[in-house]
């Protein structure tokens, strides 16, 4: 029986085609992407339901961008936490939760990396939470290709969007 994998996301997911973990990960591997362009927590909590009809062994929990720049950092972990328990107690599934990429966008750069450090936190403190950290492997990235084009400061090019895809694949993977 095929491992059922479900991104929720938002623009990143969508625009990234789920990060091409469909191709990515070997057969055995069912992904589903759901991710909209635009959706923060609050967003998703609002159509929590939809998310109980997609049965899922996996949850990919990639948000954080929309977050910063609506809500600012305000009421992110409280929103995170009940996405998260939700997510665990809908069904018997694991939730794995990601950093975000700080983006190319000054106003919004330290929101992101104080909202990645409560993901962090979150991680510390729910054993049972699987967690991929993005944010540093873009910060450590030494390719002569700028990750965001000159034009979108906020979304990465399609050498971002395989560095994150395979992040992930490696981390569903056990690799």
């Amino acid at each position: 029986m095929d491992r059922r994998i479900t991104i929720v996301g938002d623009s990143l997911g969508q625009w990234s085609d789920g990060f091409g973990l469909k191709t990515k990960l070997t057969p055995g591997f069912k992904v589903t992407d759901i991710s909209i362009a635009g959706y923060s927590t609050q967003d998703w909590l609002q159509n929590k339901n939809r998310l109980n009809e997609i049965p899922t062994d996996l949850w990919l929990l990639e948000l954080g961008t929309n977050d910063a720049m609506v809500y600012g950092t305000s009421g992110f972990e409280p929103r995170t936490i009940e996405l998260i328990t939700f997510l665990e107690s809908s069904q018997t599934s694991k939730v794995m939760v990601t950093t975000i990429p700080l983006t190319n966008m000054a106003s919004i750069r330290e929101t992101i990396r104080t909202n990645n450090q409560t993901i962090r936190r979150l991680k510390e403190n729910r054993s049972n939470l699987d967690y991929v950290e993005i944010e540093s492997i873009f910060e450590s990235y030494t390719g002569e290709v700028p990750l965001y084009p000159v034009s979108d400061p906020i979304h990465p090019n399609q050498i971002g969007y395989e560095i994150m895809g395979e992040a992930y694949r490696k981390k569903i993977l056990g690799i």
